[in-house]
């Protein structure tokens, strides 16, 4: 499809190169003609000559054009792709040994199966080196036998003083537990001591605190009742005091009243004593009066010492109270117990100063003592330890299997050598490892074969495979699986095939990809190497097939043109399947159609056309041979393209020969001209190479080596 799609952009170029070989074709068909006619006039009972007369008349008005019949054909095949047979792979044969080549059992192109001998090698040297190697293993044995007696007697010898080590132990870590019980026992003896002496020497301060309050309470009685006695003593003496100067006070004031009273009662006494005229009366009354202040204050005077006595006697006693108070004893008896308890408490408090001190230091002195006895304990337990590990690692070391490892593994490698010596003399003789048949024989016999250089190479025939190149435009055309066909020319065979491998690398000089074609070789007459060409199968049903430049692509879609009533008839057509060489046509075209396959490009619908060569399908002019693909093309080496006698080509046919309508096999169809030539410019089949991308149809088809594809007109491809 790609193909005819870039035929659309290139059909102008074609149409410009076609209108000059068409002006070319119609001088050479006035020439021919005119040559032509100048025969039939010269045999004139000659069939068909009035026929000649009026083309040659008309040749000026018509389109020379060339025709072929339409017919069914299989769908598929057409295009043929060139390769070789090829081994699924190959595989060089060296030896494992060196030494010389002494006999080979082959040459090349024999079929060997797998373990089939193939070649002999010098193995002398071998031997040698295998006796030397028994010795060897000899020697290694009874070194091994030796080191592994050693290692039992040492382990022996380690394992009984393991056990000594660890009953020492085992002693060692009783002696411990009873030593360590023992001074736990002293220490929890020194400390109940030790706690007894501070709870007895706490209670004593305790009492010893509790008598020092209540001295302390007893002083803070007696010195209150001191300060209580005391100030009511000062006050009654005050009082006294007072009541003392009060009375005194009051006895004066009195005594002074009466005194002036009386001094008063004097005057007035004689006053009326002196006076004239007195009554007797008045002088007795104012010496009553006189008697009287004087009897008043003599009783004063008499009763002021009585209660002053009185009040000096309260304040003598009060003074006396207040001194017998001040002179108490009572707080000083509670000052002196006071003092004494204090005193007491202190000595408790030193006291159990002492014992702490004491007590501790005698249990400091013992927990010193265990800690010593521990870590004693400890330090010779650790001793033992270390005898008892140093005695486990000496028996680890006799229980070692090193030195035996080591005499095992020598006494191993010299076994291993002596068989591998072996091994290598059985190399001595070169075997097949595969089924195939021998290719290449590199060494001769009596030369020097070495590990790196084959000395023959297999390649494997079953399963066989072709191996042929398919161009970039076909090559998605191929799927794994495919059936195709491979035709060898050397056996003159063709044999089935199935697509097995598609190589994904394009090939940048040939601009072609590998496939891989499993072949169906049930005989096994094919060999690596062969020259082989391969072909799609057809899809097992008929169709109308016309070749790809008959098919004009135009913007109404496609079209063709037929000949009916010497005119061109454009007919439009539907493509179904396409190659590179043929078109499948679904509708527009029906079998028996004259169909132009050359020229189309310069007609129009109804255009007179003139047939250069008429198309009488299957009809081909005695001379005409029909070499293609199959034989003519495949000669002189099998190279592809190459033809005899320039057959296979679908060139044009002069004097009339018939157009071939079969393409595929790579020209099986190609028309032989006069004396075998068809129009090929190239004598003797020879392969011109691949046409030039773009060449007209006219061009005749040439060997594509790079694509595979032979005797097909070049269309946008060159050659396909």
């Amino acid at each position: 499809m790609i193909r005819w799609i870039q035929n659309v952009s290139k059909k102008w170029v074609i149409a410009a190169i076609a209108i000059i070989a068409v002006i070319a074709v119609v001088g050479a068909s006035f020439l021919n003609w005119g040559g032509l006619n100048n025969t039939q006039a010269a045999q004139p009972n000659a069939p068909g000559a009035g026929a000649g007369q009026q083309r040659g008349a008309a040749a000026a008005r018509q389109f020379p054009v060339e025709t072929q019949l339409v017919k069914m054909a299989e769908v598929g095949g057409g295009q043929v792709f060139t390769g070789s047979i090829t081994p699924i792979y190959t595989t060089n044969i060296s030896s494992k040994v060196s030494g010389r080549v002494t006999d080979l059992l082959v040459k090349a192109g024999d079929r060997v199966k797998a373990g089939q001998p193939l070649a002999k090698i010098d193995t002398s040297t071998l031997q040698q080196q295998i006796a030397q190697s028994e010795t060897s293993l000899a020697v290694s044995a009874a070194q091994l036998q030796r080191t592994a007696n050693d290692q039992a007697n040492s382990a022996a010898t380690a394992e009984k003083q393991l056990i000594i080590q660890r009953a020492n132990l085992d002693k060692a870590i009783a002696d411990q537990q009873n030593t360590i019980t023992a001074a736990k026992q002293q220490l929890a003896l020194s400390q109940a001591n030790y706690n007894k002496a501070i709870s007895d020497q706490q209670n004593a301060i305790a009492s010893a605190k509790q008598q020092v309050a209540i001295s302390q309470q007893n002083l803070n009685n007696a010195q209150n009742t001191y300060n209580t006695t005391l100030a009511n003593a000062q006050n009654t003496l005050n009082a006294q005091q007072d009541t003392t100067q009060t009375s005194q006070v009051s006895t004066n004031n009195s005594q002074a009243s009466l005194q002036l009273a009386l001094q008063q009662a004097i005057v007035n006494l004689n006053n009326v004593e002196a006076a004239s005229g007195a009554k007797k009366t008045e002088v007795d009354a104012a010496l009553a009066k006189v008697q009287s202040a004087q009897l008043a204050l003599d009783q004063a005077q008499q009763t002021t010492p009585n209660s002053l006595s009185s009040a000096t006697a309260a304040l003598l006693k009060a003074q006396g109270d207040l001194a017998a108070a001040q002179s108490s004893q009572t707080i000083q008896v509670a000052q002196e117990t006071l003092n004494r308890d204090t005193v007491a408490l202190a000595n408790a408090q030193n006291t159990l100063s002492v014992i702490l001190d004491t007590n501790q230091q005698s249990l400091q002195k013992d927990q010193l003592s265990y800690a010593n006895s521990v870590a004693s304990q400890q330090t010779n337990l650790n001793v033992t330890k270390a005898q008892v590990a140093q005695s486990e690692q000496a028996l680890l070391t006799a229980q070692s299997t090193d030195a035996v490892v080591v005499s095992s593994a020598q006494y191993q490698q010299a076994e291993t050598n002596l068989r591998v010596l072996n091994e290598q003399l059985q190399d001595g003789v070169l075997s097949s490892p595969i089924d195939g048949v021998v290719t290449v024989v590199s060494i001769p016999v009596g030369q020097n074969a070495t590990t790196q250089a084959a000395i023959l190479s297999i390649a494997t025939i079953d399963p066989t495979q072709a191996t042929v190149n398919i161009s970039e435009a076909n090559i998605g055309k191929i799927k794994i699986g495919m059936e195709m066909k491979v035709t060898v020319p050397t056996l003159n065979k063709t044999f089935d095939g199935t697509v097995s491998t598609i190589k994904p690398l394009l090939d940048p000089v040939t601009k072609a990809y590998s496939v891989d074609i499993k072949v169906s070789d049930p005989k096994g007459e094919l060999l690596p190497g062969m020259f082989a060409t391969s072909s799609l199968k057809s899809e097992g049903r008929k169709a109308v097939m016309v070749p790809a430049d008959a098919v004009l692509s135009q913007p109404s879609g496609s079209a063709a043109f037929i000949v009916q009533d010497g005119r061109a008839k454009k007919v439009s057509v539907k493509v179904g399947s396409l190659t590179s060489a043929m078109f499948e046509i679904t509708s527009g075209l029906s079998e028996g159609d004259e169909l132009v396959v050359k020229g189309q490009e310069l007609l129009s619908d109804k255009a007179a056309v003139q047939i250069v060569q008429p198309g009488k399908e299957g009809q081909k002019p005695q001379g005409a041979q029909q070499q293609g693909g199959q034989q003519g093309g495949q000669q002189q080496g099998g190279q592809n393209g190459q033809r005899q006698q320039g057959g296979g080509q679908n060139g044009q046919n002069q004097q009339g020969a018939g157009q071939g309508s079969n393409q595929q096999q790579g020209g099986q169809s190609g028309q032989q001209g006069t004396q075998g030539q068809g129009g090929q410019r190239n004598q003797g089949g020879q392969s011109g190479g691949t046409a030039p991308a773009g060449n007209s149809s006219q061009t005749p088809a040439t060997a594509n080596p790079n694509t595979g594809t032979t005797g097909q007109a070049g269309r946008a491809g060159g050659g396909q």
